[in-house]
């Protein structure tokens, strides 16, 4: 309705406008006022080609460099447009609708030197051309999108609007045309000052979380990275024309689980989520790396559980989720563990990641400490904000046991974590 109204004012614009230059030639009469009229006459003539001509049927494609990124990356966006009539056009605005999370940026490291600063990162990013097309067939474009910020981005349509000379007669149309970008968060290298491993009888740690204990050999499977050169079983793999490596009987490795806490809280720090968002990527892709036994679970508006799978595809799933979560309201972080606790089993090793800490959280993981193995608490929050009460709550947890890893400003900012495990 409101485009057949559009379409009618301006062809109405149009005709009077051709009444008006027409009558004054017929009445005034004498070769100026027949010239002006001759004059304008291919102007309006185009004017009404361009109100005629369909600008709905175009086809757009959107190409993009890559359909994944690391944060801070830069991706190339391409956008063709090809026209079925090559009706001349003088100008031609095309506009991107960016998804509202593409309005931040992310700095890599240099995000993390201010964690108080959230509204730095906030960028109105804007994608607008001009471009002269006049008979050209097809119209394409190129523009960068820098300091990707992590998550799932969603291209949805993008604006065409064109005119005559004068900017009497103007158009436009909505394109949609979808688009993702999955952004992953940015992984850096993970040194552990101590790693934990245990037999399947003893409760002493051993500093080796991937050792290999080659005691008997059980069976052969397909090679896989980080298989030792020396555990290859040569005649299997000549008799099967690809890699076989030796199984062996392996000790029981000591069970993990990493927490990680996604929970909204009032006043929360943007960045410092951000951090431990990034913290527990890094974690988790350097356990990967060594297949140690690790369990993952994310509890906030949305509860997920990663069991320990030492394939790729699993590993990616993870990822592929820590790309996507965000903060969101729900239930508070201590009653979320509260209530997990009866499905924990005793004896395990515990990893906990949080952007928050208040009195019921330490209770809650003071009870787990009891009960698990080891307990890790990963608190992430800038250091200026950490006030007095928050100290003497790390104090009392690292007197009831619970190893407690501060991650502030000064190691956010390096370019590997090192840590406690």
């Amino acid at each position: 309705m409101r485009q057949t109204v559009s379409f009618t004012v301006k062809l109405a614009i149009v005709l009077l406008l051709f009444g008006v230059l027409f009558s004054y030639a017929m009445f005034q009469g004498g070769f100026v006022s027949w010239f002006l009229f001759y004059a304008f006459l291919p102007f309006l003539l185009y004017m009404l080609g361009v109100l005629l001509y369909p600008i709905n049927n175009w086809k757009i494609d959107r190409r993009l460099s890559k359909r994944t990124a690391m944060g801070g990356e830069t991706v190339e966006v391409e956008v063709t447009m090809t026209r079925r009539f090559a009706y001349p056009i003088y100008y031609c605005v095309i506009e991107e609708y960016l998804p509202e999370s593409l309005k931040r940026m992310d700095q890599h490291l240099d995000k993390f030197k201010d964690l108080e600063r959230d509204e730095a990162l906030l960028e109105d990013r804007k994608v607008k051309r001009v471009v002269f097309p006049w008979f050209r067939r097809k119209i394409s474009y190129r523009y960068e999108l820098d300091k990707l910020p992590r998550g799932e981005h969603q291209w949805k349509a993008v604006r065409i609007k064109t005119g005559d000379f004068f900017g009497f007669v103007t158009k436009e149309h909505v394109y949609r045309e979808a688009s993702a970008l999955l952004v992953f968060p940015f992984i850096r290298p993970v040194k552990m000052k101590e790693r934990v491993y245990s037999f399947e009888q003893g409760a002493s740690p051993s500093f080796k979380l991937n050792e290999k204990h080659t005691n008997m050999v059980t069976g052969v499977r397909e090679y896989m990275p980080g298989d030792r050169f020396a555990w290859v079983d040569w005649k299997t793999t000549a008799r099967k024309n690809e890699m076989m490596t030796k199984e062996f009987e392996q000790e029981k490795s000591v069970d993990m689980v990493l927490i990680l806490n996604t929970v909204r809280e009032e006043g929360m720090n943007e960045l410092s989520f951000e951090g431990a968002v990034e913290f527990t990527a890094s974690l988790l892709n350097t356990f990967h790396k060594k297949a140690a036994p690790l369990a993952f679970m994310t509890l906030g508006g949305e509860r997920k559980y990663f069991p320990f799978h030492q394939d790729h595809s699993h590993h990616s799933q993870i990822q592929a989720h820590l790309a996507e979560v965000r903060p969101m309201e729900s239930a508070s972080f201590a009653e979320q563990l509260e209530r997990g606790q009866k499905q924990v089993p005793a004896g395990i090793m515990m990893m906990i990641i949080s952007h928050h800490l208040d009195k019921d959280l330490q209770v809650a993981l003071v009870k787990l400490a009891k009960k698990s193995k080891r307990l890790l608490f990963y608190y992430v929050h800038p250091y200026n904000r950490i006030g007095l009460q928050e100290h003497q709550t790390l104090k009392q947890l690292k007197r009831e046991g619970v190893t407690v890893e501060l991650l502030t400003e000064e190691q956010l900012v390096k370019p590997g974590f090192e840590v406690s495990t």
